[in-house]
């Protein structure tokens, strides 16, 4: 030792003993050469205390490094670590990497950790260098920070080095991923939307639930198969835009079947298995231009951190053709946590080309592809003539104008926001000659409409006054009135018995459509038509 001994400044005592409290610039000196010597416990409390000071901190720990013994630097070293990354001081990569070539190996694994927080990838030819020479906790640390800085050359020196340490071997597999990760964030791997997938694949198309069916009379002439109340099934070779005709789509997948999984294969093996099919990885490159990344979402269980880096580290050891990281993933995978049934690749479209109209929004207004359900389920008259009473952002004027030819758009609110919001929509969707007005549904009195098509008002964002119930009747019955003969109304309802009745005593027949879950409430689609 250097034979100077710590010096207990009159500070100590608050930075062990008060919670959030800062050590002035002047006691910063004594209070470093202090940590030196306190037992481990009070050691952690002074250099907390310490790491609220910044930048000054270091310009002090640096002077008391200069001067104490190699055999007391750990402390002194471990507090550049802990404020690597978290403050900008100009000499700490230069510290740091001096402390590299520190005596003992606990400096050296403390220099290590600095320099993986600084994420500075000049550092790299140094660390592999130390890697050389390093074992046991040290060699740990040194393999963390070229996982955080390392580039191709680490790459291939982590993968020849060889160890019997599980824990090791667990990092070094970590570190490689993520440097290969970060290779890989070279190419964006952005969808190609255009391109065929040149062989049949079996695509899922998942809706709100309560909507297959309404899905599947929009995909028929695709051969669609209904596998549950939110997801119908179609065999699909053509691109991806392709399957954008499907309004009333959520999104897309690609469905990657599991086989029972053989003895002795960890679900993560399995699953990686499953992805690094040729023909998987065929179909993902058809549809990325770039190396194709994802992120996982498991199906129950939650984040599954460690099954997540299993499979990563899995999959990096069959292929590197597909690489699991979210950073910028234009892909989602789905995937059973038992790695049972099947896995489903979902391509992250955003933003979404089928509804880049949608330029304006106010609350409680449809989300567009209810808006493209309730004009499926509306259908198309000749001559027709179609009223949104309640017409927010405008949606539902929008796809049914979209899904056949109309004579008159009309749209009424009581909101300014929502008529301007309605108009920008219109204008963005390219329709011209629609008449919004400001007037309450009750009292609208324009020729009449063919179809009345409606999101309307459901109690929980507007109308919560519990008068919605009482609206929703009354509107029924005026829209028997103004109908057309063989007109309709169609919209969704969460009071739907309350409706029904109210219509059919105005002499609406109704026919009750599907339950639609509008997260966290159901409303249901109901179609209400004029004799002729």
């Amino acid at each position: 030792m250097s034979g100077q001994q710590p010096i207990d400044p009159p500070e100590l005592a608050r930075c062990l003993t008060e919670s959030g409290y800062t050590p002035p610039t002047r006691a910063l000196e004594a209070l470093v050469n202090a940590l030196v010597g306190l037992p481990e416990a009070s050691a952690v409390l002074l250099e907390r205390a310490l790491a609220r000071a910044g930048a000054p901190a270091l310009s002090a720990a640096r002077q008391v490094l200069a001067v104490r013994d190699p055999a007391e630097h750990p402390r002194l070293i471990g507090l550049f670590a802990r404020l690597a990354g978290e403050v900008s001081e100009p000499g700490l990569y230069a510290t740091l990497l001096a402390g590299l070539d520190e005596p003992l190996a606990q400096s050296r694994k403390l220099a290590a950790r600095g320099l993986r927080k600084l994420g500075d990838g000049r550092a790299e030819q140094r660390l592999l260098e130390a890697l050389e020479s390093s074992s046991g906790p040290e060699r740990k640390g040194i393999i963390d920070a070229l996982g955080a800085v390392g580039g191709a050359q680490s790459a291939e020196r982590l993968a020849a080095l060889q160890t019997d340490d599980a824990d090791l071997a667990r990092r070094r597999e970590r570190a490689r991923a993520q440097i290969e990760r970060r290779v890989a964030r070279t190419e964006r791997g952005e969808l190609a939307l255009d391109t065929p997938l040149g062989q049949p694949w079996r695509v899922a198309l998942s809706c709100r639930s309560g909507l297959a069916p309404l899905l599947a009379e929009e995909l028929r002439a695709r051969v669609p198969s209904i596998r549950s109340a939110e997801r119908v099934d179609i065999q699909h070779a053509g691109s991806l835009r392709e399957l954008l005709e499907a309004r009333i789509a959520i999104d897309v997948g690609l469905v990657v079947p599991l086989t029972k999984r053989p003895n002795g294969l960890t679900p993560a093996e399995h699953i990686a298995d499953a992805l690094a099919q040729p023909a998987c990885i065929a179909a993902l490159a058809r549809w990325t231009d770039g190396i194709p990344r994802f992120r996982v979402s498991w199906t129950s269980g939650g984040h599954q951190r460690g099954l997540t880096w299993g499979l990563a580290g899995a999959l990096r050891a069959r292929t590197t053709a597909v690489v699991n990281d979210s950073r910028d993933a234009r892909w989602t995978l789905r995937a059973p946590p038992d790695a049972q049934g099947e896995l489903v690749l979902v391509p992250r479209i955003a933003p979404d080309p089928r509804f880049a109209y949608r330029v304006a929004d106010v609350p409680a207004a449809s989300h567009p592809t209810i808006a493209a359900a309730l004009a499926r389920a509306a259908g198309v008259q000749a001559d027709e003539i179609v009223w949104d009473p309640f017409v927010g952002s405008g949606l539902e004027l929008i796809e049914r104008a979209r899904l056949g030819p109309v004579r008159e758009l009309w749209g009424t609110d009581v909101d300014e926001r929502a008529l301007a919001a309605a108009e920008q929509n219109l204008a963005a969707a390219g329709i011209v000659g629609a008449r919004l007005e400001r007037v309450n549904a009750l009292a609208f009195a324009a020729a009449s409409p063919s179809l009345i098509i409606s999101n309307p008002p459901m109690g929980r964002r507007v109308a919560r006054d519990g008068s919605v119930g009482e609206l929703l009747e009354a509107f029924a019955r005026r829209a028997a009135e103004i109908l057309r003969p063989s007109g309709r109304l169609v919209w969704l309802s969460p009071l739907a018995n309350r409706t029904e009745r109210a219509a059919r005593g105005a002499g609406l027949q109704v026919e009750a459509g599907p339950e639609v879950d509008l997260g966290g409430f159901a409303a249901r689609v109901q179609i209400c038509r004029r004799p002729s």
